[in-house]
């Protein structure tokens, strides 16, 4: 019985090798693009009930200042000063909420993490190969 030769010669292996690390890549490559999307449809989600709660929670924080401001009048402190101090204990607080949510809105929560780590897979499995 003949037997064949089961060699191949190195440039139709390494052809093969670069076609299927081609095909890896744009594999990777949609698979990144899904998980940008997912990612952004959550954050769509996110910022439309934000959105939602602030048009409903302003007018009801606007009245509840005013009623602080006249609780501090009828106590005894000048209206001007009573509105003065509620208005700048609300700016201090705004603010240390603007500094945190900045802080939360990094560029990284976009990153498609997952997919980064099975491309730096994908590639040491093929320096492997070759």
């Amino acid at each position: 019985m003949a037997t064949r030769e089961t060699h191949h010669p190195v440039t139709s292996v390494l052809t093969a090798v670069v076609s299927e690390v081609a095909y890896l890549l744009q594999t990777e490559v949609r698979l990144a693009r899904a998980e940008i999307k997912e990612k952004i449809g959550q954050m769509t989600n996110g910022a439309a009930m934000i959105g939602a709660a602030v048009a409903v929670l302003i007018p009801g924080l606007v009245i509840l200042l005013m009623a602080i401001s006249r609780w501090l009048t009828v106590a005894g402190m000048p209206e001007e000063w009573s509105l003065t101090l509620v208005a700048v204990v609300v700016l201090v607080i705004g603010g240390g909420l603007v500094m945190a949510g900045v802080k939360a809105l990094k560029a990284s929560s976009l990153v498609p993490e997952r997919t980064l780590e099975q491309v730096r897979a994908d590639f040491s499995i093929a320096k492997e190969q070759v």
